[in-house]
């Protein structure tokens, strides 16, 4: 009974974020002090009174006269200079390597998934993944495109409803976070393409009813946002088979907006795949993925534990919730997987598996922490 009075799923989210920090700051302080496992434990407290005094934070910020958008503003002046501090070229990263070597292929009429990175790696995700990312790789700067992601995030807390008495809070957790600041720094866009997954789930429950219409628009979304990683099919089986249980949407609608979802994502390959059909064949970003991540038997239970966990969705935070737990356990699963092969300190502190893809959970997790404290709020 005390076991289950402490991990609610209020705290079972802040865990969350709180151990994808302690993982950061443990891989990354290792190699600057010999103390980081206490460092890191340091810094999760320091979340943890960030949290507990929330709503003091909060008053401080409103008596102060200080607004969230003049921290906004000051924080992108912070990423510019961190972008321009700290380049690309200098980190053993290679996601911004990826995008790059797959549109110079598109460019050269070469087949794009025979890209590599200079860490000799494949293009792994869909290819919406590439398009979104089009427009910061032609301005030269694809960290702009990771600063997008607490940009969206904040946006969302704002226009949604849902977090604008709280999103202060959660722009805080995030924008100090190591995992961000190293997403930023690395180029990365985990968390930028979970929100836009989590802004599309969000507005369907907000705005989504029964029409031709809104089948088209939300199947257009929904297909785009399948065709950046396939992990993201969890949050959405979670969401659709609850929003069929309590009749949102209905068994002829949702097998409409099904296809219509299908036709957008296999849409996406067309303009890489002509001419190169023999190629795609021989690789593709599903073989990529089952051969270089995990197993693609893994990533098919995980989508079933998606569905299980769907039948334990009461209200529509839950959604949030179960996203967040099932793509924590997803990647939680990957990362035992890679140390049963190479060992623990390989995996880890050796980076043969990718810690950062821990951060596709953040964006379910802190939004439903958000979520939940605000209705706490508003019913008391």
């Amino acid at each position: 009974m005390q076991l289950t009075r402490i991990l609610t799923k209020k705290n079972i989210s802040l865990l969350i974020f709180l151990f994808v920090n302690f993982i950061f700051s443990a891989k990354y302080l290792n190699r600057v002090s010999g103390i980081y496992i206490i460092l890191s434990i340091g810094i999760c407290l320091f979340y943890a009174v960030i949290w507990r005094k929330r709503d003091y934070i909060n008053k401080q910020f409103i008596k102060r006269k200080i607004s969230l958008k003049l921290i906004v503003i000051l924080y992108f002046v912070f990423t510019i200079l961190l972008l321009y501090i700290i380049p690309k070229e200098t980190l053993n990263v290679d996601r911004w390597s990826v995008i790059t070597s797959f549109w110079e292929n598109y460019f050269n009429n070469k087949y794009v998934y025979y890209a590599r990175s200079f860490h000799n790696n494949y293009p792994g995700p869909m290819p919406f993944y590439y398009i979104l990312a089009l427009p910061f790789y032609l301005l030269g700067e694809l960290g702009l495109f990771s600063f997008c992601g607490i940009l969206l995030f904040t946006f969302l807390g704002y226009k949604s409803g849902y977090l604008n008495k709280n999103i202060l809070i959660g722009f805080i957790l995030i924008s100090t976070s190591l995992f961000y600041l190293w997403e930023l720094s690395s180029r990365s866009n985990l968390f930028v393409n979970g929100t836009l997954v989590l802004v599309s789930i969000v507005y369907f429950f907000k705005k989504y009813d029964q029409t031709f219409k809104n089948n088209m628009m939300f199947g257009l979304f929904f297909g785009l946002l399948m065709s950046t990683r396939n992990v993201y099919a969890i949050p959405y089986f979670i969401a659709i088979l609850y929003a069929l249980r309590c009749r949102k949407i209905d068994f002829k609608n949702l097998i409409f907006l099904g296809l219509i979802s299908l036709l957008v994502f296999a849409s996406t390959f067309l303009p890489f795949v002509w001419n190169h059909s023999e190629a795609f064949m021989v690789m593709n970003p599903f073989i990529i993925q089952s051969s270089f991540l995990m197993p693609f038997n893994y990533t098919i239970g995980f989508v079933l534990l998606a569905v299980l966990f769907s039948f334990l969705c009461k209200k529509e935070s839950d959604i949030y919730f179960y996203s967040g737990v099932v793509l924590f356990l997803t990647i939680l699963c990957y990362f035992g997987y890679i140390v049963n092969k190479t060992g623990f300190r390989e995996a880890f502190f050796g980076s043969r598996a990718d810690v950062s893809y821990f951060i596709l959970a953040i964006p379910f997790s802190i939004f439903y922490l958000l979520y939940e404290e605000q209705e706490k709020t508003s019913v008391s």
